[in-house]
C-alpha cells in the first residue's frame, strides 16, 4: 500500500479523455450542425432528435454493455486499453455534446441568418462564418461539461476492463490501463487500513479535476459569450 500511487492513473484518464474528446466532440458538432441547420423538418429528423435526447439520458453503464459488445467482442479492440474506453465514453458524450451544441446554434438570433441570405449567401457560408463564432461559447462550454462527466464515470470503464493493475505509466493507447474513478473504486475495497488515506487523496484529485474543467467552461463562455 506505501508504494500504491495515482500516476498511472491520471495518465490513463488523459489518454482515455483525448480518445474521447478527438472523436465525439468533431461527431457531435457536425450532427448538431446538419440537424440545426441544413436537415428537413420531418419526421425522420423529429424522430432522431428525440432518441438523441432520450440517449443523454441513459444509465451510463448501458454505454458500457455496448461498448463491451461492440468495440472488444465485435472489432477485437484492446481490452482495458484506453482506447476502448475512449471511444465507450466517446458513445456516452455525443448526446450531450449534441443537445449542448443544438441549443448553442438555437440561441443565435434568426436576423443574422436572415441577413446573410439578404446579401446573397449561401446557407453553408452564413452557418461557417456568422452562426458558428456566435454559437461557439456554448458548444465549448457543452463540450468541456461533457468532458468532465466522462472523466467522472466509472460503471462503463470497469465493464471494458480498465480496473487492470498498472504498476507503470501508460506509454499507448493500446496498452491495459486504468483512471482514476476506477483506481479510487478498486482502493476503497482494499481490506489494508492504508488505503484508506490513498482513498481520500484520489477523490480530492479527482474532484480538483472535476472543478477546475467546469470552472474553465465557465470562464471561457463568459470570455467568448456576445451580449444581445
Amino acid at each position: 500500500p506505501e508504494n500504491a500511487g495515482f500516476y498511472s492513473a491520471i495518465i490513463g484518464s488523459v489518454l482515455t479523455m483525448l480518445v474521447t474528446m478527438s472523436l465525439a466532440v468533431p461527431i457531435g458538432v457536425m450532427t448538431a450542425i446538419y440537424l440545426e441547420e441544413f436537415a428537413p423538418d420531418n419526421k425522420l429528423t423529429q424522430i432522431i432528435e428525440i432518441n438523441i435526447n432520450n440517449l443523454a439520458a441513459i444509465p451510463s453503464i448501458l454505454f458500457g454493455l455496448l461498448g463491451l459488445a461492440i468495440f472488444i467482442n465485435f472489432f477485437g479492440v484492446p481490452r482495458s486499453s484506453p482506447l476502448v474506453g475512449g471511444m465507450t465514453l466517446a458513445l456516452m458524450s455525443l448526446p450531450i455534446i449534441i443537445v449542448s451544441s443544438k441549443a448553442a446554434l438555437k440561441s443565435v438570433p434568426a436576423s443574422i441568418r436572415q441577413a446573410g441570405y439578404a446579401l446573397g449567401l449561401t446557407k453553408w457560408q452564413v452557418t461557417k462564418d456568422h452562426v458558428l463564432p456566435l454559437a461557439f461559447p456554448g458548444i465549448l462550454t457543452g463540450s468541456i461539461i461533457a468532458l468532465a462527466q466522462a472523466m467522472g464515470e466509472t460503471a462503463p470503464l470497469i465493464i471494458v476492463g480498465m480496473i487492470a493493475f498498472v504498476p507503470d505509466a501508460v506509454t499507448n493507447i493500446t496498452s491495459a490501463a486504468t483512471v482514476m474513478p476506477a483506481q479510487i473504486f478498486t482502493w476503497s475495497g482494499m481490506p489494508e487500513r492504508a488505503y484508506i488515506e490513498k482513498t481520500a487523496a484520489g477523490i480530492i484529485v479527482l474532484l480538483t479535476v472535476l472543478i477546475s474543467l467546469n470552472t474553465i467552461a465557465v470562464i471561457l463562455r463568459k470570455k467568448f459569450e456576445v451580449k444581445w
